[in-house]
């Protein structure tokens, strides 16, 4: 649930990953073809029914968990080493069975392969045109100015019950206006399965984040006010506003991380619809 102040203004962006994580790191490993018993090995730090497990493959899988946060200790090196070989022990012997011939294992090694591509390619471009500082700066002025005023002078903690039709939604409404719980029903009936388990809670949002037309609706609510059914894409909504506050940013220092984020989700959103102007897709 979304708590952070100023990092709201950058979470309606269009939202990839950017880094090269942990999911890559298992995809690259996935995705490579099967080495050939006698390959080079002169490069091997060890190698597991001949097939080299090299230094670079070490070096990589430990700086994905650094990037995710685990501590190295002296003997991390020694650990990483043998989870390669465990991993390959695996493979090798699917292999064998042939089991990277399945169609649905095909399916998603193709698909890694294309995440590693994908996350290589964008990670090229931001290292060959980083974002500057002043863009930065920019970007953090522009939401700033943007929550002084209007629609985004406050923010509001919302509840939503989701349903499938207006039937559905029609009876809920008239359960609500007999005083039943707005939270029991959520857990109950809604099909937003991970507010559903916060009793409907959404967390505190900024109208630039919600889409229309449930931003006017969240708008026009006073505190402790439930909204009419409203139909959308994702189906009927009932949405309960439960409190209203001003919007405090947070310095430009606190909200630059988030800030950066939302001007590469943005850019990479600009490339991807690049490349479609230029593509045959039939």
């Amino acid at each position: 649930m979304a708590t952070s102040r100023f990092s709201h203004l950058a979470e309606y962006l269009v939202c990839f990953s950017l880094a090269l994580g942990s999911v890559a790191a298992l995809a690259a490993e996935k995705a490579s073809k099967e080495p050939k018993a006698n390959a080079d090995t002169s490069k091997a730090i060890k190698t597991v029914n001949g097939v080299a497990i090299s230094q670079e493959q070490l070096n990589h899988f430990m700086q994905n968990l650094q990037a995710q946060g685990q501590q190295m200790g002296p003997d991390a090196e020694k650990m990483v080493l043998n989870e390669l070989i465990a991993r390959e022990l695996v493979a090798g012997d699917a292999r064998k069975k042939k089991l990277d011939a399945l169609p649905e294992v095909k399916a998603q090694v193709k698909l890694m392969q294309q995440q590693v591509l994908v996350d290589a390619w964008f990670a090229d471009y931001f290292k060959k045109n980083p974002i500057k500082e002043e863009d930065v700066r920019n970007e953090y002025n522009r939401q700033l100015e943007s929550t002084k005023s209007g629609r985004n002078a406050n923010e509001y903690s919302v509840s939503q019950i989701l349903l499938g039709s207006e039937q559905e939604a029609q009876e809920v409404s008239k359960r609500l206006e007999n005083n039943e719980s707005f939270e029991r029903i959520a857990q109950d009936k809604s099909l937003d399965k991970p507010s559903a388990a916060q009793g409907g809670k959404l967390g505190w949002l900024l109208p630039s984040m919600i889409v229309r037309p449930l931003d006017d609706i969240v708008l026009s609510l006073k505190k402790g006010s439930v909204s009419n059914p409203v139909q959308t894409n994702l189906g009927w909504h009932i949405l309960k506003v439960e409190d209203i506050r001003k919007f405090k940013p947070a310095s430009f220092e606190d909200a630059k991380n988030n800030v950066i984020k939302g001007l590469v989700d943005a850019k990479r959103k600009v490339l991807v619809e690049e490349l479609a102007k230029t593509a045959v897709i039939k």
